[in-house]
């Protein structure tokens, strides 16, 4: 099948999803409101998010109960994209699911480590969408032991396995091992597409290994009282523009002055500001990245399967920037200051 014909119809229902995201107007107006429930009651009324939010009362809802809906949508918004699809390019965008599920799994990893007894499965809307694993045992894990266990007869569960060794509970390990299944996994379901899916999605996921490794690799020289080897050990092991030998030339490096070079040769230098923020908007920086990189890749590859890659980023951009918003009103964070950790800029 020609990717004409592939993509044809799903294309089309992305465009009419497209539509529906907010305007500029409307970040500056949710920017504007005094509190979560004048901020609810804004997306209710005035924007695309009126049916999807219908049953979540204004005067009583939060963060939380805002975050959980918004996820539900995208989970119902992914499934529906599948709908268009069949054979492995079905299979590739099951496996979209999976990033989702990863960042639920370590949100409920960390309560469980840290002693949250009060837990509840619309928390977590994306466990077991990719996985097939049983949220219900997952939840009820006491022990980073437990939940491991909890994943058995999964494809993730093979990447954590090797951590039941018996050591103290290690989250880090866990989450390290987390990424690791991520990127393995789609690595593998993409690599089974046509050519030029392949060659794009390969560039994509290039980038944004690249851009993970950076971030781990100075944090883990900076925060973790990792060896060189310990540090290399736990990058992803493939990238766009810095391949196993850079990779290992910046986890030796003797200071950080040297990643940061080494970073900029390779065109990313953008992350490291060296000044007193540049850790509060890393993950900001690089998710913008990503945003134009996105917008970049769409108008490129207009018939290709990045179309439905983009519009699963950008919706969850937009989730996440609505959560920012959300959270600066909750902390009184000014209006100049809340559009610094917004990814789309303004």
């Amino acid at each position: 099948m020609g990717n004409v014909v592939r993509f044809a119809a799903v294309n089309t229902k992305i465009k009419s999803l497209e539509g529906k995201f907010l305007k500029d107007e409307d970040y500056l107006e949710l920017l504007k409101k005094k509190s979560i429930p004048e901020m609810v009651l804004y997306l209710k009324e005035k924007t695309s998010y009126g049916k999807l939010l219908n049953s979540v009362k204004p005067e009583e809802a939060n963060r939380r109960t805002l975050e959980n809906a918004l996820r539900r949508n995208m989970v119902k918004i992914i499934d529906k994209l599948l709908f268009y699809l069949t054979d492995e390019y079905r299979d590739f965008v099951k496996t979209l699911f999976l990033k989702y599920e990863i960042e639920d799994l370590k949100n409920l990893a960390r309560d469980i480590y840290n002693g949250r007894t009060e837990r509840a499965i619309e928390n977590y809307s994306f466990i077991g969408k990719y996985s097939k694993a049983d949220p219900e045992r997952l939840i009820k894990a006491r022990t980073i032991r437990d939940f491991i266990l909890a994943l058995e007869g999964s494809e993730i569960y093979d990447y954590l396995k090797p951590l039941l060794d018996g050591k103290r509970e290690n989250l880090f390990r866990l989450e390290m091992a987390l990424d690791t299944a991520y990127f393995t996994i789609i690595r593998r379901k993409w690599e089974k597409l046509s050519g030029e899916d392949k060659k794009v999605l390969s560039l994509w996921e290039g980038m944004v290994a690249d851009l993970y490794n950076l971030q781990w690799i100075y944090r883990g020289k900076k925060f973790y009282n990792l060896s060189a080897e310990e540090i290399l050990n736990y990058t992803i092991d493939f990238g766009y523009k810095i391949n196993f030998k850079k990779r290992k030339e910046m986890c030796y490096a003797k200071d950080l002055n040297e990643v940061f070079n080494i970073a900029q040769k390779e065109g990313y230098g953008f992350l490291f500001k060296k000044d007193a923020q540049q850790d509060i908007y890393m993950e900001r920086r690089i998710n913008r990245f990503l945003y134009f990189k996105f917008k970049n890749l769409t108008r490129a590859a207009p018939l290709t399967i990045i179309q439905i890659v983009s519009y699963i980023w950008f919706l969850d951009f937009e989730i996440r920037d609505i959560i920012s918003i959300a959270e600066s009103l909750k902390y009184e964070i000014d209006l100049e200051k809340a559009k610094k950790f917004l990814i789309r800029p303004l």
